[in-house]
């Protein structure tokens, strides 16, 4: 057959998920199923590898997408003006669910909606995406006959929100979408301070990398079995007495997760992990007490009193450094080369599965915006 019927567990491979995971998206629509006679879920080849396309990590930056939702017989033209903007990636369809989903993908810079003046589903539509906070960064240009005022009156998103009347010209869709995406470059490139400490370390991208950390959607969640299996298996791995799963904000180190150690979070400026972010690679200190970047730390000279640090990034899908996975010890040590690659590969695993959570919610979101 051309488009044969598969199980959960074969969907749930092509996928590259768990099978508890596969049933999830199943059971919220994602991927259309029916059950046989006998009670078991069956699904299409062609919907997985649908979703699998919706899913698959684009090669171009999150900052220069725009996703365009309109009438059917409008999608063309509007891909076609936008084709001479070759500054972003347009990703365009006419379901509301579909472009829902490709925006949770993609968190793109701008939205693109056509809103006629009774349509009340886009206009709630465009309220709450403007008002989701892993959106924060994204402009919302609504094509429409109605006023400025009134759409700003309606849904309340101030200067993130731009109209464009709808007898537009090419030139004039082609200029706003420009002068939109300058925008977001320019705030982009806006320097980054740091607990007010402007000498302390941030990646050149850190803009967008805190836009990436923010639309993770993982701070200040609670905890969860799947991260504390990763730090519980370090601290044994490396007969460690701490190790940690961090997450790097504006002026916070959050953990995730956190093994030997009770609280959940620090000021940013005590993170040894804005170091690990700037090599890209794993970091090892054999004692604090003699690396000037760490002897005054508060984590050094006061409790939990560390000597020893090894941490590598975790990364989102897009390649974005949110934090690190870590160990800690009070008694310098060395880390040998096997030592490293270990926790090189347990933090591709934490990132794995980091990437896991924001799919099943980027779906979970995507589903709760279309009822």
């Amino acid at each position: 057959m051309d488009d044969p019927i598969i199980t959960t567990r074969a969907a749930a491979k092509l996928l590259g998920v768990s099978i508890r995971t596969a049933q999830v998206w199943i059971e919220q629509n994602a991927i259309e199923s029916w059950k046989t006679p006998g009670g078991h879920r069956r699904v299409r080849r062609s919907a997985v590898t649908e979703l699998m396309g919706r899913l698959k990590p684009q090669t171009a930056q999150p900052s220069t997408f725009a996703v365009i939702h309109a009438s059917e017989h409008r999608l063309g033209h509007y891909c076609d003006v936008l084709a001479a903007t070759p500054e972003c990636a347009v990703v365009a369809d006419s379901d509301a669910y579909a472009a829902l989903l490709s925006i949770g993908v993609l968190m793109p810079s701008i939205v693109i909606v056509e809103l006629n003046r009774m349509d009340r589903d886009r206009l709630t539509m465009i309220r709450r995406i403007g008002q989701h906070p892993a959106l924060g960064h994204t402009q919302l240009l609504v094509i429409s006959p109605l006023g400025a005022a009134h759409l700003a009156a309606e849904t309340e998103l101030g200067e993130r929100l731009h109209v464009l009347g709808a007898e537009w010209t090419e030139a004039e869709l082609q200029t706003r979408v420009r002068d939109l995406l300058s925008q977001v470059d320019e705030a982009a490139r806006q320097p980054v301070t740091v607990d007010g400490a402007p000498d302390m370390p941030v990646p050149a991208n850190e803009a967008r990398r805190l836009q990436a950390v923010a639309a993770a959607g993982l701070l200040d969640t609670p905890e969860e079995d799947a991260f504390d299996e990763i730090t519980q298996l370090a601290a044994q791995l490396f007969d460690a007495p701490i190790a940690l799963l961090t997450l790097l904000t504006p002026e916070r180190q959050v953990f995730k997760s956190h093994f030997g150690l009770e609280r959940t979070e620090t000021p940013r400026s005590w993170a040894f992990c804005n170091f690990t972010i700037l090599e890209n690679d794993v970091l090892v200190v054999e004692d604090t007490a003699i690396d000037a970047r760490f002897a005054r730390n508060p984590f050094v000279i006061d409790e939990p009193h560390i000597r020893f640090y090894a941490g590598t990034p975790v990364r989102d899908v897009q390649g974005y450094l949110l934090g690190s996975l870590c160990v800690f010890d009070r008694v310098p040590r060395q880390f040998n080369a096997t030592q490293k690659a270990k926790l090189s590969t347990l933090g591709s695993l934490a990132s794995d599965r980091i990437n896991l959570r924001i799919r099943e919610r980027q779906l979970r979101w995507a589903q709760n915006k279309t009822h």
